[in-house]
């Protein structure tokens, strides 16, 4: 496939390294590519050869017409009755609308190319050819990642990345885990960032490829420099330059020696000013040297820029104003030139246009001023003599005012010392009404199941537990009677202090009729606990009472038989890379529409299946860029695509998926979501 998009740098300096192929040897394979082509009689050697063409040749104003000439062969033998020949010309038709989205996306039109990609990506999924699928959907994500559209970007990378994976191509993954690692960096968060990129560095390692490790290496100097680690920043730098040393990339070289330079010039603003401002120096010296012998503007200008400030650190302003203005002049030089000049021509004709009319209005002016004088010192006399009437007026009045406000002022002082002393009973309430949620805090999280206890019987779990207020309606509950493991994960009627009065009530009910009662069958519990509700809570109509999932886990010899009942909660089972929503009753635990016995369900679970318990707050968490509810389906592809990695990650995704989601908006309900591994 053509023209792949890579984000390739998150480093202090970007420039693009170009892969310099001898002219000879070049002009010689696209002659015999050429050559070939005209001498071919076969349409399905001749779509292989353009595409050949296409990607041998660099020229944006070449290759499309020879991706012009693919595509309209692709679509004629896309209609062949063999089957053979139809599904190259697909091929061939799938490489083309990449190609045309590649071009799209070089010229800014991002719908374009967002509509090509799409084609292309379609054909590839009729052709199941994950490679494809896997470079176009990298494609895409790159796309919406410069659009700022990150959530979209982020969820395009990991579905390429999966596919990668699947099919073991360790530079794609590199490539994959490089493009994370920079969103991340974008989002300022360099921990994310970090892991991404180190394991981009480590394959890369494995697979020997250098070029790909001195951009890594680059990389880790820009994260541990973004960190503040400037030690580590320098390490990296070093070693990314010694990597390109040995591969020859002599305009890697000019960059690495730059990024260098830069951390020279930050430690000489903290210790060894001088010292650190002579390392800078050098470094600058010698990255300015190469990039004027390799003939790159590009960096020029910046090597010109950080001699100005290393000039202007040192004091040397006269040099730094030098170097400044030769920066200035590269900035410019880049610009296109033709450009340039019909800008300097059309400024000319401006200024001579301008002059010309300021002539002439000059003489009409000098005409008109004689006129204008007499008028105008008219015009001065009465506005003087209006201006000492306004003026005896306003002084009446803000006497007058004066006399009013001397007065106010006394009933407002006595008003105000009033309010203070209101305020300050105020706060004095408040303060003791926050303590005394965050005491009631204290003991609401007591009663909750102890992490100890919960590794003790179901060891491989995690909890994203996020109540919206200091106490919450959610909550998980767990306990053991003779064999039998009980774990709950509810959700109270209400949140902040009227939740966390319910959960406290509801945990409760639970353990009285487990612990006390002897009820052994989860669904009998619930018809239990809801009775207690009932004739406890709801005499007078109320409502209240919690929706959840009751599980309970029974060792029987070798095996774990899980039953569970369920109050308008689905418990979520991934099994086999498939998710499925197991039955739930459509009724809560306490006065609803039906009354009828609770149901109970078993969990047909094998080991290593992943076994998911939520509340609704998750799901019903307003965000993103329209501020639409996250929804369970959303929750459920976001559990399945990290349902195999580590616990604890799992568990942090969550937490940050729903922060991102969430913005700046306020969370609408407490969030508990735990995660089981059989």
């Amino acid at each position: 496939m053509k023209k792949n998009i890579y984000i390739i740098l998150c480093v202090l300096v970007s420039y693009v390294s170009f892969a310099q192929n001898a002219s000879g040897d070049y002009d010689r394979t696209i002659d015999s590519l050429k050559n070939a082509l005209n001498s071919s009689t076969d349409d399905t050697v001749k779509v292989n050869l353009l595409l050949q063409l296409v990607e041998s040749i660099s020229d944006d104003d070449v290759w499309p017409k020879y991706n012009e000439q693919m595509l309209q062969i692709s679509e004629k033998i896309v209609q062949s009755k063999n089957v053979a020949i139809r599904r190259k010309g697909k091929k061939g038709l799938a490489d083309a609308y990449n190609n045309i989205g590649f071009m799209y996306n070089n010229q800014g039109d991002i719908p374009n190319a967002l509509d090509f990609f799409g084609k292309s990506l379609r054909m590839q999924e009729e052709l199941g050819d994950k490679e494809g699928i896997a470079e176009l959907m990298s494609n895409i994500g790159v796309i919406y990642y410069f659009q700022n559209e990150l959530p979209k970007a982020l969820d395009y990378y990991l579905k390429s990345l999966k596919l990668r994976e699947s099919l073991g191509d360790k530079n794609a993954i590199a490539n994959s885990l490089n493009n994370i690692g920079n969103l991340f960096y974008t989002q300022n968060n360099m921990q994310r960032a970090l892991y991404y990129s180190t394991r981009s560095l480590k394959l890369q390692q494995e697979i020997g490829d250098k070029e790909g490790m001195s951009y890594s290496l680059n990389n880790l100097g820009g994260i541990y420099f973004s960190k503040g680690d400037i030690d580590k920043a320098l390490d990296y730098y070093l070693q990314s330059k010694t990597t390109r040393e040995e591969i020859g990339d002599q305009q890697g070289i000019s960059a690495s020696m730059h990024n260098i330079a830069t951390v020279y010039l930050k430690r000489a603003s903290e210790n060894d000013k001088q010292k650190n401002l002579a390392l800078a120096l050098a470094y600058t010296d010698s990255s300015l040297a190469l990039a004027k012998k390799l003939g790159f503007p590009a960096s020029i200008r910046n090597a010109e820029r950080l001699l100005s400030k290393i000039d202007s650190a040192k004091g040397n302003y006269a040099a730094a104003w030098e170097h400044y203005k030769q920066f200035v002049f590269y900035k410019d030089s880049i610009n296109n030139e033709a450009n340039h000049q019909a800008s300097i021509k059309s400024q000319l004709k401006y200024v001579f246009e301008k002059k010309e009319a300021i002539i002439k209005e000059q003489q009409d002016k000098e005409r008109a001023i004689g006129r204008e004088k007499h008028r105008i010192q008219q015009i001065i006399i009465w506005c003087v003599v209006g201006g000492l009437i306004l003026v005896l007026i306003f002084s009446f009045f803000i006497f007058r005012s004066l006399m009013q406000n001397r007065k106010a002022n006394k009933i407002i002082s006595s008003q105000k010392k009033l309010v203070e002393d209101k305020n300050h009973i105020i706060e004095e309430k408040q303060k003791e009404i926050i303590d005394s949620i965050n005491y009631a805090k204290r003991i609401q999280y007591s009663l909750l199941a102890h992490q100890d206890f919960l590794n003790t019987h179901i060891p491989n779990h995690f909890i994203y537990f996020n109540p919206k207020d200091i106490v919450s309606g959610d909550f998980y509950w767990a306990t053991k009677k003779d064999n039998k493991f009980y774990f709950a994960v509810c959700d109270s009627t209400g949140h902040g202090v009227p939740g966390a009065f319910m959960s406290l009530l509801n945990i409760g009910y639970l353990s009285e009729a487990i612990n006390e009662k002897g009820i052994e069958k989860p669904n009998e519990v619930f018809n239990y606990v809801r009775q207690r509700l009932i004739d406890n809570i709801s005499k007078d109509g109320q409502k209240d009472g919690f929706d959840g999932i009751l599980i309970c886990m029974e060792s029987e010899r070798d095996t774990i038989k899980i039953t569970y009942t369920s109050a308008n909660n689905k418990p979520i089972l991934i099994s086999k890379g498939q998710v499925q929503e197991l039955l739930s009753d459509r009724m809560p635990v306490g006065v609803g529409e039906r009354k009828d016995d609770f149901n109970l369900y078993t969990i047909d679970a094998k080991k290593g299946d992943m076994l998911y318990l939520y509340t609704d707050g998750y799901a019903d968490q307003f965000g993103g860029e329209k501020g639409k509810k996250f929804k369970y389906k959303t929750l459920n592809e976001l559990l399945l695509v990290n349902h195999s990695k580590a616990l604890n990650e799992q568990q942090d995704i969550l937490k940050n998926t729903f922060e991102t989601w969430r913005g700046n908006l306020e969370q609408v309900d407490d969030v508990c979501v735990v995660g089981i591994k059989i």
